[in-house]
């Protein structure tokens, strides 16, 4: 929700500069278009970005590290 998790991003390796060019890459314009970031099994990040709520189902498998 337009925020970093600073501990995930710790945990997993990833920095502040990885997420915002993939926010770039999404076409991300705004912080507050943000809903999720999301670390994949298969090692890719996915930006989940819109002006309304995301879906729970595209939530279900994602924890906080």
């Amino acid at each position: 929700d337009g925020e970093f998790c600073h501990e995930a991003m710790k945990k997993s390796t990833v920095t502040k500069q990885d997420i915002v060019a993939k926010l770039r890459e999404a076409n991300v314009t705004s912080m507050r278009q943000v809903r999720a970031v999301v670390f994949e099994s298969t090692g890719d990040i996915s930006v989940l970005h819109t002006k309304s709520k995301v879906d729970k189902v595209l939530l279900e498998d994602i924890s906080r590290l």
